[in-house]
């Protein structure tokens, strides 16, 4: 049981979902306070881990399977950032936020596969990363007790990118157990080494790539018969701070195969797209022109509303979809919803092959 309990805390410290967050802060007495001002440019917190737009991380693990991610910054605003983070187990989102002289994580999410924009959500966390000032002693106790603290400013960690210079963060969980975080000025996270006794897992940088982030996702489409709807499994390139809504539009716009039809005519805009977590339900409002450049009998128009609902609830994980059109429930000669009520998520439908 012991073990077990032990390798349940090294799975949870590798993918970053530890709660060792941060309320209180005790500096050293050896530290000098410090405001921003005086601080050398170089030894603030952005240097040592910038928010890097359309930018995939890739690390190698040893020790064990979990240590292996990659990480990507899905969405930057002001002091914030949304990371992806995918390893064999899982993808999450982590959201850091630079504030008052310190990097904290706020937010974390498991089992996140789809693409969503969550930097404006309530803070559930407070576990802090990095303080400043940026010097060898600075430290700070996190909620359940543990101490954290930078170790050094020069340290030389090896990694399959390279030899790097970084600043050591080290969390010290007992006497035999701890873990080390390392930093490089103009990279950010290169670097975490856990020890557990004789046992040690490592996360070590391996490439940095200046590209968007290759998204996976399955469209629906009706066939130009019109009598039913099939699927594909598509891949889309997303950039930092790009547009869900254009995304998901410009795929229904386009179908890869003359024998596929339109989902959404080419005049027919989202306006907006958004997923309402209290009831679990994405809700689409389309442009009042729908209906009109759809112009089409009852049969084809279920066939696009189906591929419309299957597309998003198949994009979002949820079986319901809410359609509108200009912000009035969806209704026409043939379909009509009222208000509250939603469309179903349906898996009768096979994959489309050329």
């Amino acid at each position: 049981m012991i073990l077990k309990k032990q390798l349940i805390l090294i799975v949870l410290l590798i993918i970053g979902i530890t709660l060792v967050g941060c309320q209180a802060t005790l500096a050293s007495d050896n530290i000098k306070e410090k405001t921003v001002d005086q601080m050398d440019s170089d030894l603030l917190i952005p240097i040592y881990y910038p928010f890097l737009e359309n930018t995939l991380l890739e690390y190698e693990g040893e020790g064990n399977e979990y240590a292996e991610q990659k990480t990507y910054f899905e969405f930057i605003e002001n002091n914030r950032a949304q990371i992806k983070v995918m390893n064999p187990g899982t993808n999450l989102i982590r959201i850091l936020e630079y504030k008052e002289g310190a990097l904290t994580e706020v937010y974390l999410e498991g089992e996140f596969y789809h693409i969503e924009n969550m930097l404006n959500t309530k803070a559930t966390k407070h576990d802090i990363l990095l303080k400043e000032p940026l010097e060898v002693g600075n430290s700070w106790i996190t909620q359940d007790g543990y101490q954290r603290e930078i170790t050094s400013m020069d340290s030389k960690i090896d990694t399959p990118y390279g030899q790097l210079d970084a600043l050591e963060v080290t969390t010290r969980f007992d006497d035999v157990k701890y873990q080390k975080d390392y930093y490089s000025k103009g990279i950010g996270f290169v670097a975490r080494i856990y020890v557990d006794g004789d046992m040690k897992v490592k996360t070590l940088l391996s490439e940095i790539d200046n590209t968007t982030l290759d998204h996976e996702m399955r469209i629906f489409y009706p066939m130009n018969d019109g009598e039913s709807i099939v699927f594909i499994n598509d891949k889309t390139s997303f950039p930092t701070n790009g547009s869900i809504d254009k995304m998901l539009e410009d795929k229904l716009k386009n179908p890869p195969s003359d024998k596929l039809s339109r989902v959404l005519p080419e005049k027919v805009s989202i306006k907006k797209l958004y997923f309402d977590r209290s009831d679990w339900i994405v809700k689409v409002d389309l442009s009042d022109n729908f209906l009109e450049e759809l112009n089409a009998g009852s049969t084809y128009e279920y066939n696009v509303i189906k591929s419309i609902v299957n597309t998003l609830g198949r994009f979002y994980d949820t079986e319901k979809v809410s359609i509108s059109i200009d912000g009035r429930p969806y209704e026409s000669g043939h379909i009509q919803l009222t208000e509250g009520e939603t469309f179903k998520v349906t898996e009768d439908t096979v994959e489309f092959k050329q």
